[in-house]
């Protein structure tokens, strides 16, 4: 067995910018999820895209994960808070629950996926 996890490059690193976001499907633990690949302060991170408060996705009734201040994803139903390198809630409601994080990497200009839990990507949502 390989000591690295397989890698499931997704897209060239310009394609992701400072304080956005990108929404990928993927097989997750033998399920289909949708991760959101997002950069901030220049790295990139992942998370499973569903709110700890509600199983909804972040950007479920906006097409926005960053709050207005981009120091913060937000769930766009609730208003719970995030912190981007670390996915853990600084709501009150929710504080020290966590964004299920997903293993990403950067390299050679590449955005990808490299995680042991992950099987395939499908698609870009």
């Amino acid at each position: 067995m390989s000591a690295d996890p397989p890698r499931f490059p997704f897209c060239a690193s310009a394609a992701l910018a400072e304080g956005r976001h990108l929404k990928l499907k993927m097989m997750f633990e033998a399920r289909e999820e949708e991760c959101l690949l997002i950069r901030f302060h220049g790295q990139c991170y992942a998370y499973i895209n569903r709110c700890v408060h509600m199983p909804r996705p972040l950007d479920c009734e906006q097409d926005l994960v960053f709050d207005p201040t981009g120091l913060y994803l937000r769930c766009s139903m609730h208003g719970i808070v995030y912190t981007p390198e670390t996915g853990v809630s600084v709501s009150a409601l929710c504080e020290g629950e966590r964004l299920r994080a997903v293993s990403a990497y950067e390299e050679n200009g590449e955005v990808g996926i490299a995680d042991w839990r992950v099987s395939a990507i499908l698609s870009a949502a």
